[in-house]
């Protein structure tokens, strides 16, 4: 759930055939980390493989923070008009998203390994061009909506892999600490990203952009050191006999088509998409409501970066609660809990638009996120099995996250709205807020109980 969104252990395997050889198995096998038991657990710090993976994979988290920060305010500045900058923002979203399962399938046929340095190469192209154009003065309103397409095909197609590359990489019963760590670097990212982001633009439009290139390139290189492993080979038929059958590999659309119908038939997972996407609308319109809100009415770029990192900071904390809470309070619980403090925090802000009250509104509504992102979506992907996690994690993220890529337009239509403006967007903020809140009370969401008993319940 965006502002952010987000397991029984797996039974069974995916239900699709998948083509693997002998060979292939074992070196599967031996890419896989060794169990270890709790008294040698070794901190995942001491993993190289996902020190790596979690540098390339910050390094792309803050590439895309400072982008869709600029986003907007260029999107205003190169148009004049509020509508078009929150357009962008949506363009970006939606073809992002629309593209995301497709993302995910080829994360789960091809080396996710090559997929992410696919990605930090093409970003740090398509960075470098704009950070060209807009030092020379070259860049139109039409160029520059162009090139935020690019980026979105981008994201969907080559993002999934940073996703689905984890699983491999980390044991299954380190799996909810990585998630926590994650957490804990998104809050960094927010903290940070916006005053970098607002820093970078005042001194100069194109600052972000180059910034955003360098972070591509590193996370390229460090992808290169990355241990190979393809997506397809993770699990391999076998003969009453014991030999490994050289099986033909399903087509991308039957890989396509299997990743969204097991997907939609797990009941819990349906329940947290329907409550996911109508809170996505809250926050997304929340967000970009008070980020255009503020420019237009010429708030110095640095101060509604601060908006960032205020809220940055308060999701930094509740990440710092985060293990805790997801271990004591059961998941369910803490989406209820979650759901009822934002949509409580964003009441004030339908009646005022002071600077002032945006930032402290915003950071209480962030303060339980980490925890519920935690716990939701370490129990949904935990409970997925690993040939799945493209495919499965990418189809989730579509599906809740389509609605929420449409508020900025209607974000920025409303904000133009006489007589009403920013309150109209913080009474549909509120309004989808409430919704969400409703769906998690009624829906089996609410019977996710604390991770211990996760392999009680069924997705």
């Amino acid at each position: 759930m965006n502002a952010d969104d987000h397991r029984n252990p797996i039974p069974t395997q995916s239900p699709s055939p998948t083509k693997s050889r002998t060979d292939s198995v074992a070196a599967t096998t031996a890419a896989m980390p060794a169990p270890e038991t709790p008294q040698h657990r070794r901190p995942l710090w001491r993993l190289p493989a996902y020190r790596r993976w979690f540098i390339a994979d910050t390094a792309d988290v803050v590439a895309v923070s400072l982008r869709t920060f600029a986003i907007p305010l260029l999107g205003l500045a190169l148009s004049g008009s509020p509508f078009v900058a929150g357009l962008l923002v949506t363009v970006e979203s939606a073809i992002g998203l629309m593209l995301m399962s497709v993302g995910g399938a080829l994360a789960d046929r091809h080396d996710r390994r090559r997929l992410m340095i696919l990605l930090g190469l093409t970003g740090t192209g398509l960075s470098a061009v704009v950070t060209v154009m807009l030092a020379a003065g070259t860049m139109g309103t039409l160029t520059f909506a162009m090139t935020v397409v690019l980026f979105a095909v981008m994201n969907g197609l080559l993002g999934p892999s940073n996703d689905a590359m984890l699983k491999s990489l980390v044991p299954m019963d380190r799996f909810a600490k990585a998630q926590a760590i994650r957490e804990a670097r998104e809050s960094c990212v927010e903290l940070s990203g916006g005053a970098i982001g607002g820093l970078l633009y005042r001194i100069a439009g194109w600052l972000p952009f180059l910034a955003s290139a360098l972070l591509y390139l590193t996370a390229a290189v460090t992808a290169l050191m990355l241990p190979e492993r393809k997506g397809h080979d993770a699990d391999a038929p076998s003969s009453p006999t014991g030999e490994t059958k050289d099986l033909p590999s399903p087509s991308f659309l039957s890989q396509f088509v299997e990743g969204w119908r097991w997907t939609l038939t797990r009941r819990t997972v349906l329940a947290a998409i329907a409550q996911g996407a109508v809170m996505n609308v809250a926050c997304y319109g929340s967000i970009v409501g008070v980020q255009i809100m503020l420019a237009e009415r010429g708030t110095d770029a640095a101060l509604i970066g601060l908006v960032g990192t205020a809220t940055g900071v308060a999701a930094l904390l509740g990440s710092f609660a985060a293990g805790w809470l997801v271990e004591h309070v059961p998941t369910g619980r803490l989406i209820i809990l979650t759901f009822a403090v934002f949509t409580a925090a964003m009441l004030p802000l339908v009646f005022t638009d002071s600077y002032a009250a945006a930032v402290t509104c915003m950071a209480v509504a962030s303060v339980l996120f980490p925890a519920l992102n935690a716990g939701e979506l370490g129990f949904i992907f935990g409970r997925t099995p690993d040939d799945m996690q493209g495919r499965v994690s990418t189809v989730f993220e579509t599906t809740v996250g389509v609605p929420g890529a449409l508020a900025p337009a209607l974000v920025g239509w409303l904000l133009q709205t006489p007589g009403f403006g920013f309150r109209a967007v913080m009474l549909l903020v509120v309004l989808c807020a409430a919704t969400g809140l409703l769906l998690a009370c009624l829906t089996p969401t609410r019977r996710i109980p604390v991770p211990s008993r996760w392999e009680q319940v069924e997705l």
